[in-house]
């Protein structure tokens, strides 16, 4: 690929949603580039679950396996790459990368999400590895054995009335100082027998089979997994700078089809949200590739076929 070159769509971001939407253009015969800076959301985990007939895989596996599946479709190109900016000039998307320049017709944003944790030292260290964001996700394989969730939100006790409920019993819940619960839900807590730790947390150890929370009063409780609730932001600038309208939990606003409020824009993944809802799973990720790939490219057809003369 030359320095400057012009495809039907440009997709930055390399993870299951971008690959996933690169996979259907390509078995269209579109021309594809598929830009990626190889800093994937889920790249902490050890392994991916609920993905039908890939359960356990790693995520660099994952990764690996799609883009083997991707060299087979002569009209893909991989650009191992930052996207900069992006530009709409005369109807046409230019990318600046720190490789190489590209334009195309349309834009599919997969640039994804990071995870805002506590500051907490070392808590960076555990996460991926026994501290996790998705109990759905990582609870299967920590079922009945003692848990943690950190928190102080009504979001972190529900997420601690629910690892109960589904993975474990013996489940506490640290407010890490911050504790902002409602009556009614400390009585809930309460009443479920979760115990809640007000204590502020002043370090997390990462430990072979588990983690070890450090309290402000020199205790140390260890746990065999932790669950914290976590909030997150747009990974990348561009979706600011291209005005794509956003939802209040701060992801791009899309349709059933994954077109943002920008002409020629979809947004998949983590990154984007039709209506309602705050579950984000690799699966639906790549569901929402497809969506969009397979919309984008039927949609270029339909406006190609309505600008045919017979005359």
């Amino acid at each position: 690929m030359g320095r400057e070159s012009h495809f039907d769509v440009a997709i930055i971001g390399g993870g299951p949603a971008g690959l996933a939407a690169a996979q259907v253009l390509g078995r269209q015969r579109r021309r594809v580039v598929l830009i990626d800076n190889h800093q994937g959301r889920n790249g902490a985990a050890s392994s991916v679950h609920m993905l039908l007939g890939r359960e356990g895989m790693t995520p660099e596996g994952l990764i690996l396996a799609a883009r083997r599946e991707l060299a087979k479709f002569p009209g893909v190109s991989l650009l191992s790459a930052e996207a900069t900016t992006v530009l709409v000039e005369d109807a046409k998307i230019v990318v600046s990368t720190t490789g190489a320049n590209v334009s195309a017709d349309h834009l599919i944003l997969a640039t994804g999400v990071v995870d805002q944790l506590p500051s907490i030292p070392g808590i960076g260290t555990a996460y991926g590895k026994s501290l996790f964001h998705c109990p759905l996700c990582h609870g299967f394989e920590v079922g009945d054995q003692p848990v943690v969730v950190i928190g102080g939100s009504e979001q972190a006790a529900f997420m601690a009335a629910y690892v109960q409920d589904r993975i474990s019993r013996d489940v506490q819940l640290c407010s890490n100082g911050e504790p902002s619960f409602s009556p009614l839900t400390r009585r809930r807590l309460g009443h479920n027998d979760i115990r809640v730790i007000e204590d502020k947390v002043v370090a997390v150890e990462a430990q072979p089979g588990g983690l070890m929370l450090r309290m402000a009063d020199a205790t140390a409780v260890t746990y065999r997994a932790g669950f914290v609730s976590a909030k997150y932001s747009q990974r990348s600038p561009l979706v600011h700078e291209l005005g794509c309208t956003l939802r209040d939990d701060g992801r791009v606003r899309v349709d059933h089809f994954q077109r943002s409020s920008v002409p020629n824009v979809f947004a998949v993944g983590d990154m984007a949200k039709a209506t309602g809802g705050n579950m984000s799973f690799v699966a639906t990720a790549i569901a929402s590739g497809v969506t969009a790939a397979a919309f984008l490219d039927e949609d270029i057809f339909a406006g190609r076929w309505a600008s045919q003369s017979t005359t």
